[in-house]
C-alpha cells in the first residue's frame, strides 16, 4: 500500500509568510483515482492497467475496440496528469450508394463505429438482398451494399385479335403497354384499358381488354329521346333515329351513325338537340338595319324590325317585321336586297336597251324602249325607269287601235287589242273565251252536242260539267265500292259503279299482309270472302263475312287479319355464319341456311326455318375437319398409328437412317412441323437432321416455282416466257375461247420454297346456279327450281304496298347470283294514334290505311291548332311515317 511521501505546511504569522518544510514519505497514483475521476471515459479499455502507480510513473490507456485515440497518464505527488486525446470512435467512411434506392443513420450521427444505415428500394422497386441495413464495425462496414430491383408484373395474355405495342410479358415498374384491334370492324371492350401500365407494386393498372364487334348503345339525349325502345343496340354503319322535344331541333343536320372512333364505337356526330332558334347576321349586312337588337339568336314567337337602305329591299318593301318561327326560320329572310328590274323584254315591247345576259338593271335607272306595231308609249315616257315596283311607266306599251268589229250578239261595236269575250253554248252546258289579237278573233270554238247523260240503275246523275257528271244512289241503296256516297265520270267511261241494296256487300276491303277473294255468287244465305294471307303470315280466321251489309271480322279489325309472329335473329352456331344479310326480324317460314368456316364440316342438315315466331330445333353444327394419316419417307410413326387425326393433335416420327425424332402436329390448315431435304438421294424428315447437313442445305440456291403446262384453254396474256418464276411473282389467267368461264382463281403467286399460292385454274362452261336466294317481303315470278343454267334470270315481285329499290332480277353469272334490290315497307297510319294527335286526312283518303314508300300524306287538325316541329306534309320512307300533332 502507497503512503503519503511529502507534507508541506503553511504558517501565517502577523501577515508574513513564513514556508517551513517538513521532509514527509512519497505517494503513490491508484487506478481507483483514475476511474473516479474526471479524465476517465467508458471508450477507454484499463482492463491492462495496475491497481497503483509510484509517483512519476507515466502510463499509456488504450481505447476500447471500435475507437481510437493517444492518452497518457503521469503520477504526480498523488495525482494523475494527463496527456493526449480522448479515445474517439473510429469512422467507416461512406456506406455505399445502391442503386434505385436511398439511405438514412438509423442509429449513430455519423459513419462511426456503432452507427447502422439502412437502405430503402425507390418506388417502383423491391429489395433482393436478405439485409437491407450495414454496420460500422471495427474493421468497417459489415455485409454488402443491397440491391434493388425493378418490380416486375405478370405475363399479359390477350386474344389473337388484339395487337399489342409493348412487351406484356417482361414489364417492369413504368413499362407501358398499349392496345389496339387487328381488325378495322373490331374495338377494345373497354376503351379505359387500351393503355395499361406496371405499377410501384408490380400489378397491371387494369385488365388486358377484348377486342368486340363495332356496337353502340342508345345514348342519352338531352332535350330528346329515341322512339324505338326496343333497340338497345346497334352495329356499325346503323343510323340512330332520335326525336327533339318541342320547340328543340338536332344539333346536328348529317344523321348520326355508329362508328369506330380511333379505339372505342361511337355515335357520330353525338346525337343532341338545341333549342330552335333563329339566327340573325352581325353586323347587318349591306343595305340592311335592325331596330334595336345587340343580339343574334331570337327563340320562336319574336319578331324583329328590318329596316332598307334606299335602294334596297324586301319584297319590294323598304320596312318589314319578321317574326321567328318554330322550325328555327323567319316568316321573312331578314336580309335586305339591292332593288333590281328584270330585264326580259316586257309585253308589246319592241326594241329594249336592256340585254339579257347582262346583270338585272337597279333602281332608279333609266332605259330607252319602242313598242310594236299598235301600240305606244304610255303617258308619253320616252323611257322606262327602274323602281321599287318594276319598270314604269306600267305598262310601258298601250293599245292605240280598235282592230276587231262585232262577232256575235250586240254587246259592242268593236273591241280594242287583247280584250276577250266569253261565249255560251245554248245548252247552257259549254262555254268558250275568244280574244282580239293584232290578226283578228283567236279562240273561236263550236258548240258540239253535249255529254250524254248516263241511265244509273237504282241512282241519278247530274251534269255533265266540263265533261264530266256526277252519280249517286237513291235511298236504300249504295255504292259498290264503298268509298264514298257520291261518285264521278267521264263521258268516255265505259262503266259507272252499280248500285246495290243496303244490306248487301260491296267491293272487299283492303287488309295487310294478304288480300280477299272476293265471293264469286251473292244470293246465298251466308257470303264470306276468303282470306289469302302472303308468305310468312297467317290468320286466324279463313273468312270474312258479310253481315247487313258490311264486311266484318268476328272479333277481329282489319288491320289484326294476317298477322305474322316474327322470329329474332337465329341463333349463333359456332365455327359458322349465315349466308344472308343480317336481319332485325324474319318472317315465318323464312329459311336461314348456315356455311361453316375453312377446315369445318356440317354435320346434318344446314337450313333452319322461321316457324310462328320461333326457330326449327336442329342440331346444326360444325366440327373440325381431320387431318389424314401423314405418309412421310424414310419415317416411321412411333405411337399407335390412326386413319386420322383431329385438330391439334400431335404424332411422333422417327426417322429410318438416324435416331432422331419430331412431331407433327394437325392444324386446321393440314399437317404443321415437318421439313424435308434432298441431299445426295438420301431424305431427312427431321428438324434435327439440319445440324448434321447445315454445310449442304447452306449451298442450296433459292428455290423457284416451275409454270407447269397449261390446261387446253388457258392462257397467260401477260406472262412471259419462262419456265420458272421468283418468290412474289404473279401469274394472271384468261380462258382463250370466248363463251368458257374460269374455274378457280384469277391470280396465283409464287411463295417461298416454291409452291404456287392456289391451283392453277381451268377454263370451261360457265356453272350454274342452285336456288336463287330468299329477299325479304318479296316473291318470285313463277315456279322455283334447284338448278339454273347461267344466265338464267329470276324475277322477284314486291309484295302488296311494297316498294322495289334497285333491279328487278336476279341473274345466274358462273354460279353466282348476281343483283341487288329490296323490298321498301308501307307505312300504317293508325286512326286511334289520329284522333289522338287531333288530326286527320285533309284531302279525304278515307280508306288509305296503308302507304307505299315515298307516298306523301297531308293532315289537317281536327281541332286546336298545329304544333310541334314535324310538318303537317308526311313522307312514308321504309315503313316510318312520323305524325303531325294538334293541340
Amino acid at each position: 500500500m502507497h503512503v503519503i511521501n511529502q507534507i508541506c505546511v503553511l504558517l501565517l504569522v502577523k501577515m508574513q509568510i513564513i514556508y517551513i518544510s517538513v521532509f514527509c514519505c512519497p505517494t503513490d497514483c491508484t487506478l481507483q483515482q483514475f476511474l473516479n475521476g474526471p479524465m476517465f471515459d467508458s471508450n477507454f479499455d484499463t482492463t491492462g492497467l495496475q491497481t497503483s502507480y509510484p509517483a512519476g510513473k507515466q502510463i499509456r490507456v488504450g481505447c476500447s475496440v471500435g475507437y481510437s485515440g493517444f492518452f497518457k497518464l503521469t503520477c504526480v505527488e498523488g495525482k494523475w496528469v494527463s496527456k493526449g486525446t480522448v479515445c474517439q470512435p473510429k469512422s467507416c467512411g461512406h456506406p455505399g450508394d445502391a442503386q434505385f434506392a436511398d439511405f438514412n443513420l438509423e442509429i449513430g450521427d455519423d459513419f462511426v463505429f456503432g452507427s447502422k444505415v439502412v437502405y430503402t428500394c425507390h418506388k417502383g422497386y423491391q429489395m433482393v438482398s436478405r439485409t437491407n441495413y450495414r454496420h460500422c464495425m471495427n474493421e468497417g462496414w459489415d455485409g454488402v451494399v443491397p440491391v434493388c430491383e425493378a418490380q416486375q408484373c405478370t405475363v399479359l395474355h390477350v386474344d389473337r385479335n388484339v395487337q399489342v405495342n409493348g412487351d406484356p410479358e417482361e414489364a417492369t415498374y413504368g413499362n407501358v403497354v398499349r392496345f389496339s384491334c387487328k381488325s378495322n370492324s373490331h374495338v377494345l371492350s373497354d376503351p379505359e384499358s387500351a393503355e395499361l401500365y406496371c405499377d410501384e407494386n408490380g400489378e397491371w393498372s387494369g385488365q388486358a381488354p377484348k377486342c368486340i364487334e363495332i356496337k353502340c348503345t342508345v345514348p342519352p339525349i338531352e332535350n330528346g329521346h329515341v322512339p324505338d325502345r326496343y333497340i338497345q343496340e346497334y352495329k356499325e354503319h346503323d343510323v340512330l333515329h332520335f326525336m327533339c322535344n318541342y320547340l328543340h331541333k338536332p344539333t346536328e343536320d348529317r344523321p348520326s351513325k355508329c362508328t369506330k372512333v380511333g379505339i372505342k364505337a361511337e355515335w357520330t356526330p353525338t346525337p343532341a338537340c338545341e333549342p330552335i332558334k333563329c339566327k340573325l347576321p352581325l353586323p347587318p349586312l349591306e343595305g340592311s338595319r335592325y331596330e334595336s337588337v345587340s343580339r343574334n339568336r331570337f327563340l320562336p314567337g319574336e319578331t324583329l324590325r328590318v329596316i332598307c337602305g334606299e335602294k334596297y329591299g324586301i319584297s319590294n318593301n323598304q320596312e318589314v317585321v319578321t317574326m321567328c318561327k318554330e322550325d328555327g326560320e323567319w316568316t321573312i329572310r331578314p336580309v335586305c336586297t339591292e332593288v333590281v328590274c328584270s330585264n326580259e323584254r316586257p309585253q308589246h315591247v319592241y326594241s329594249w336597251d336592256v340585254s339579257y345576259w347582262r346583270n338585272q338593271p337597279k333602281m332608279g335607272e333609266t332605259k330607252r324602249y319602242s313598242c310594236e306595231t299598235g301600240y305606244k308609249r304610255k303617258d308619253g315616257a320616252t323611257q322606262a325607269t327602274c323602281t321599287r315596283n318594276g319598270w314604269t311607266p306600267n305598262p310601258l306599251c298601250e293599245g292605240i287601235v280598235k282592230m276587231c268589229d262585232l262577232l256575235y250578239g250586240e254587246e259592242k261595236e268593236s273591241y280594242s287589242q287583247n280584250e276577250e269575250v266569253q261565249y255560251e253554248c245554248n245548252d247552257r252546258e259549254q262555254w268558250f273565251t275568244v280574244t282580239c289579237e293584232q290578226s283578228g278573233w283567236t279562240g273561236i270554238k263550236s258548240c258540239t252536242d253535249a255529254c250524254p247523260k248516263p241511265e244509273v240503275p237504282n241512282g241519278f246523275a247530274v251534269g255533265p260539267y266540263n265533261n264530266t257528271i256526277y252519280y249517286t244512289c237513291k235511298k236504300g241503296f249504295k255504292l259498290f265500292s264503298n268509298k264514298g256516297w257520291w261518285a264521278e265520270a267521264k263521258c268516255n267511261d265505259d262503266q259507272l259503279q252499280q248500285c246495290i241494296e243496303n244490306t248487301k256487300c260491296g267491293e272487299t276491303p283492303v287488309i295487310p299482309n294478304g288480300k280477299l277473294e272476293p265471293p264469286q255468287r251473292q244470293n246465298l244465305r251466308q257470303i264470306q270472302a276468303r282470306i289469302i294471307c302472303n308468305k310468312g303470315y297467317s290468320t286466324q280466321v279463313d273468312y270474312l263475312p258479310c253481315r247487313g251489309g258490311k264486311w266484318i271480322p268476328d272479333g277481329l279489325s282489319l288491320k289484326d287479319i294476317s298477322t305474322a309472329k316474327h322470329c329474332k335473329p337465329p341463333p349463333k352456331v359456332e365455327n359458322a355464319v349465315v349466308q344472308t344479310a343480317y336481319q332485325k326480324e324474319y318472317l315465318s317460314n323464312s329459311p336461314v341456311t348456315y356455311q361453316c368456316r375453312d377446315g369445318y364440316d356440317m354435320e346434318g342438315e344446314d337450313t333452319i326455318l322461321c316457324d310462328n315466331g320461333k326457330w326449327e330445333e336442329k342440331n346444326v353444327t360444325c366440327t373440325q375437319r381431320p387431318c389424314e394419316r401423314l405418309h412421310i419417307e424414310d419415317a416411321v410413326i412411333t405411337g399407335e398409328e390412326k386413319e386420322s387425326y383431329s385438330q391439334n393433335e400431335e404424332v411422333q416420327y422417327k426417322c429410318n437412317n438416324h435416331d432422331e425424332r419430331f412431331t407433327v402436329t394437325c392444324e386446321q390448315s393440314g399437317w404443321t412441323g415437318i421439313k424435308s431435304f434432298r441431299i445426295s438421294g438420301i431424305i431427312c424428315c427431321c428438324l434435327y437432321c439440319l445440324k448434321l447437313l447445315i454445310k449442304q442445305i447452306l449451298s442450296l440456291k433459292t428455290e423457284k416455282c416451275k409454270v407447269p403446262r397449261l390446261s387446253d384453254g388457258l392462257q397467260l396474256p401477260t406472262y412471259e416466257q419462262r419456265d420458272q418464276l421468283r418468290t412474289g411473282e404473279k401469274l394472271t389467267f384468261t380462258c382463250r375461247r370466248r363463251g368458257d368461264f374460269l374455274r378457280g382463281k384469277a391470280e396465283v403467286e409464287c411463295l417461298a420454297g416454291g409452291r404456287w399460292s392456289d391451283p392453277f385454274p381451268t377454263c370451261g362452261a360457265p356453272l350454274g346456279c342452285g336456288t336463287p336466294p330468299y329477299l325479304a317481303d318479296a316473291d318470285t315470278r313463277g315456279a322455283l327450281k334447284f338448278q339454273y343454267r347461267h344466265g338464267e334470270t329470276v324475277e322477284y315481285i314486291c309484295q302488296n304496298y311494297y316498294r322495289k329499290e334497285g333491279e328487278t332480277y336476279k341473274t345466274c353469272i358462273n354460279g353466282e347470283w348476281i343483283g341487288q334490290m329490296r323490298c321498301l315497307k308501307p307505312c300504317t297510319v293508325d286512326r286511334e294514334l289520329m284522333n289522338r294527335y287531333n288530326i286527320a286526312f285533309r284531302y279525304g283518303y278515307s280508306d288509305k290505311l296503308y302507304s307505299p314508300h315515298d307516298d306523301t300524306i297531308e293532315f289537317t287538325c281536327t281541332k286546336g291548332r298545329h304544333t310541334g316541329t314535324l310538318s303537317m306534309r308526311q313522307k312514308c320512307i321504309d315503313g316510318v311515317m312520323n305524325l303531325p300533332t294538334c293541340q
